[in-house]
């Protein structure tokens, strides 16, 4: 839900930033649907004045944010056939497709509306932006609502999350609202070629992903089984070669003199000492004979 990056300056007095963080707590995500359809039940059964005060009952009731439905209604269609009801049934599709914004540039051909209608109708555009746009400005989004005090902005953008409309944090220092997920608003007709464009192109992306994503996978397994071929080939040669030094010391030991070890160096030494010591007694005797 709405994270809250620290307390406001100046916006929100510290003495009720408790109570905004209480009406921050985490709620459910969903759009209830159950209000709206009673509406669906009850517009059945109404016609000319009785189904507008229907209608005007929807646009103020607290709970409701999709019209869709409502709109579709033949009782509600009905309703254009009189000058008071076409203006009503376009204030309906007005909160079912349009925002603040566009009610202005089309408030007198309209019906005033009510402050709890002109407040939905602020939500409800606010839901729009965040369709639109993932990082909201502070100013966007007064100039967007026709709100001028940062304080009547922010009991919006929480009244917005309080109603389960958008998810997302406000960003104090750098005055703006950051969205992560919002509800849906009705789609009109002319809508729907371009969700199947967007649902076209997410599909693909997925695709290529997947693919890309298998080629990776293949290529670690390839590598994997390449590294462990040439591991079991160096284990082997490895192997080899200490099998053949092996067999060349057992070769050179058996193949020695009876077994001796003696180096040719070692008899040499001994034949210079034994003819060193034969000199050195004849040289004796000879001189004792003199």
């Amino acid at each position: 839900m709405l994270k809250a990056s620290g307390p406001p300056c100046g916006a929100i007095a510290r003495a009720s930033w408790g109570a905004v963080q209480r009406r921050l707590a985490p709620r459910p995500f969903a759009m209830d649907g159950q209000p709206l359809s009673q509406f669906i039940i009850l517009a059945q059964s109404q016609q000319g004045k009785a189904c507008q005060a229907l209608v005007r009952d929807a646009l103020e009731c607290s709970g409701v944010f999709v019209f869709g439905e409502l709109l579709d209604c033949p009782s509600v269609q009905a309703l254009e056939d009189t000058e008071e009801g076409k203006k009503l049934v376009e204030l309906l599709r007005m909160f079912s497709y349009g925002t603040y914004p566009d009610y202005k540039a089309r408030a007198h051909e309209l019906p005033p509306l009510s402050p709890m209608q002109r407040r939905k109708l602020q939500l409800l555009t606010i839901v729009s932006l965040a369709t639109k746009d993932k990082l909201i400005k502070f100013s966007d989004l007064q100039v967007a609502l026709d709100v001028m005090g940062a304080r009547e902005l922010e009991d919006l953008i929480i009244d917005a999350v309080y109603q389960n409309l958008i998810v997302g944090k406000m960003d104090q220092e750098n005055r703006c609202l950051e969205v992560e997920s919002c509800a849906c608003r009705d789609c009109r007709e002319e809508d729907i070629d371009f969700i199947i464009d967007t649902l076209t192109t997410w599909h693909e992306s997925a695709d290529n992903m997947v693919t890309s994503l298998g080629g990776m996978v293949q290529y670690a397994n390839d590598s994997a089984e390449k590294d462990r071929v040439a591991r079991e080939e160096l284990d082997k040669l490895i192997q080899s070669t200490r099998d053949s030094l092996k067999k060349e010391g057992d070769g050179g030991i058996k193949s020695g003199d009876g077994g001796c070890t003696r180096m040719q160096t070692d008899d040499a030494d001994e034949e210079s000492k034994r003819a060193k010591s034969t000199r050195a007694r004849w040289m004796m005797s000879s001189a004792g004979g003199a």
